[in-house]
């Protein structure tokens, strides 16, 4: 039987490994934001987690390819020149956290209005500039690794340039940057996988998309430059409302991808395909740089603080998504299927190249490597009683990978929010009242892991299983463009059962959470 010593020296490293296998979590640290496992250092090996490698062994030929369709993009950019216009479908309405900024924005929904005419006299040249402060107060009153309270905020600017006004050229050029500031609640006292607010982030100023889309007839559209997958792939506009970032991009891919993906705050570049069929039936392909910041130790979002790394050199990250929207209306429900890759390798998170348990005395230490990562998910928004974008409605997304080299294998998450078409009692319309859960399941080799741990130390040992966040929150609309948002979050099995680093062997403690964010839109 081990000694207790040693007991706590392994608890220590399978916390850490725990916490490497998060969501690449911005200010903890320890790798990622609770980005789990892309930067973390594994408990046996000292290898990242997460993880991927890059040996350069396979990786050239997914360089070429990256390369060579960003030249190829750029080749029929140039072509279509002279391409018969015609007008444009409107774009959907992105549902990531922090949202993608309207292509036009409604002066009357701002808070400063049209300036004395010179939002309206940019419009008609084509210009839409946004700027919108996201700030918030977060504390876990209960459980978590300490209790605490945090202030974090976001400050984001965009420009958006309509090629079409001044040039009748069928193009958009878009760019936005952030100024994120504070420390998050999930770095600073949670250390769970389902990270309590959207915009937590390594506190910098960054530059996030800088991209350029040309329409080609009225049925395609492609898109070049460094983009972010979380304002077109995997997201459900009905989860939009939420604070938890789960509900944004969801937490499997955010902590079984290579730096969380690409994803808030880390874009990359990428060339991206749309083709809508008809009014209904739209699909979209994308083909993203494998790993936004590229491999090394540490919070990878300071491994690209600035934003401008823009790498290509990491293999692929591929997503495809179907859409399908009846009758193409608001009051009938949206439906996707889709699917990724990643061309990294994928280290084994329980078994050595021998096949041995990585936390067995007879491990070599070196952790099996897997070829590529792959995902397949279904999302559902769908509106209640013919309701449209007001009264209630009600969204679900499930997913899955590869349980041997994935942290999470299994998620799933579902809500119902009710939009208010009625006035409030500041004479506005649009509060939103709303109520969901998602659900992480740890993949089998990381359950496997927590296992042999136990049994080889002879001690007891925290079991991983999953997590699950419930938030309930209301967004009040105060004034045109002023928003406040109180929120309350409870986190039922913190890491899915990893021991606290401060009371190792013990589990993290559920936590219950309270605060307020407030967003303007200038």
């Amino acid at each position: 039987m081990a000694p207790s010593g040693d007991l706590m020296s392994a608890a220590l490293r399978i916390t850490a490994w725990s916490r490497g296998a998060r969501r690449c979590n911005p200010s903890d640290g320890v790798p990622d934001h609770a980005l789990v496992g892309h930067g973390g250092v594994h408990a046996a090996t000292g290898l990242q987690t997460g993880c991927h490698r890059n040996d350069g062994s396979h990786g050239r030929s997914d360089v070429s390819l990256v390369a060579g369709m960003i030249k190829a993009a750029v080749a029929v950019i140039l072509i279509t020149a002279l391409w018969p216009t015609a007008p444009a479908a409107a774009d959907d309405a992105s549902a990531g956290t922090p949202a993608q900024p309207p292509p036009s924005a409604d002066s009357t929904k701002l808070l400063l209005g049209d300036i004395g005419g010179l939002r309206s006299g940019l419009t008609k040249l084509g210009l839409t500039p946004v700027i919108a402060e996201t700030d918030e107060v977060l504390g876990n009153v209960s459980g978590g690794v300490r209790q605490g309270l945090i202030y974090e905020g976001l400050t984001d600017f965009s420009l958006a340039y309509d090629f079409r006004p001044e040039f009748h050229w069928r193009g958009n050029f878009f760019v936005r940057a952030y100024q994120i500031h504070g420390k998050g609640l999930t770095a600073a006292n949670i250390d769970n996988l389902n990270t309590i607010s959207g915009i937590e982030a390594t506190a910098t100023t960054r530059l996030f998309e800088l991209w350029y889309e040309q329409h080609i007839g009225d049925w395609l559209r492609i898109r070049i430059g460094q983009q972010s997958a979380g304002q077109e792939f995997l997201i459900s506009t009905g989860a939009k409302p939420f604070i938890n970032s789960a509900f944004g991009w969801p937490t499997l891919p955010g902590v079984d991808l290579p730096s969380g993906g690409p994803n808030y705050p880390l874009a990359t570049p990428a060339v991206r395909f749309r083709i809508d069929a008809n009014d209904e039936l739209t699909f979209f392909a994308g083909i993203f740089n494998g790993n936004p910041a590229g491999p090394g130790i540490g919070d990878p979002q300071q491994r690209d603080a600035s934003g401008t790394s823009f790498r290509i050199n990491d293999g692929i990250s591929a997503f495809y998504e179907t859409r399908y929207n009846p009758g193409n209306s608001s009051g009938n429900g949206t439906y996707r299927v889709g699917t990724w890759y990643n061309s990294e390798r994928f280290a084994d998170l329980r078994l050595d190249t021998m096949g041995v348990s990585l936390a067995s005395p007879s491990s070599n230490g070196m952790p099996r490597l897997h070829n590529g990562d792959v995902s397949f998910y279904a999302i559902i928004d769908q509106p209640l009683f013919g309701g449209g974008p007001d009264g209630l409605a009600i969204f679900a997304r499930a997913m899955g990978a590869p349980g041997d080299r994935n942290l999470v294998g299994t998620y799933f998450d579902s809500g119902i929010t009710f939009k208010n078409p009625s006035k409030n009692l500041f004479d506005q319309t649009g509060d939103i009242i709303g109520f969901a859960a998602a659900y992480a399941r740890i993949g089998s080799a990381a359950r496997g892991l927590a296992a042999d741990t136990a049994a080889f130390t002879g001690q007891p040992y925290p079991q991983r299983s999953s997590e699950t966040a419930l938030e309930l929150t209301y967004q009040i609309q105060l004034i045109p463009g002023w928003q406040v948002q109180p929120d309350l979050q409870y986190i039922i099995n913190p890491g899915g059962g990893i021991a606290n680093p401060l009371m190792p062997p013990r589990r993290i403690k559920n936590a219950l959470i309270g605060g307020v964010r407030t967003i303007i839109n200038f």
